[in-house]
């Protein structure tokens, strides 16, 4: 049995919800429709910012989520603290404050949240409507 799986970032299809928002590489979303096993802990993204572009204010109702600014500069927001982040910043994320991030310049950032959860996230703009 296999004890692992791979994938390129070049193979992984990117995606965005909105213009603002970054584009999305789902690493795990492409290995599990490519047929691998895994990730089943874990949620794993790619994302590119735009200088400028805004993820959209949310909380994950159980994810903890940990980010690596693989290139840029960005601002981020974690409940009531506000913060810069750059290449080569770690950041831990609980389960439960509200978050955003907001480009500063053109930013990568790598993303994993546990446990692997789909639509675990609650956005602020969809409790207002």
């Amino acid at each position: 049995m296999q004890m692992y799986s791979k994938i390129n970032l070049e193979e992984v299809n990117e995606s965005t919800r909105t213009d603002e928002e970054p584009a999305v590489k789902m690493i795990g979303y492409d290995l599990k429709t490519g047929g691998e096993p895994r990730p089943n802990e874990l949620r794993c993204n790619y994302f590119y910012y735009d200088e400028g572009d805004t993820v959209r204010r949310h909380y994950q109702e159980e994810q903890e989520e940990l980010f690596y600014v693989v290139e840029g500069r960005a601002r981020m927001e974690v409940g009531d603290e506000e913060f810069e982040i750059e290449t080569d910043d770690f950041v831990i994320v609980d389960s439960g404050p509200w978050r955003q991030i907001h480009a500063l310049e053109d930013t990568e950032i790598f993303a994993v949240g546990a446990p692997n959860i789909r639509d675990d996230a609650v956005f602020e703009a969809d409790l207002k409507e």
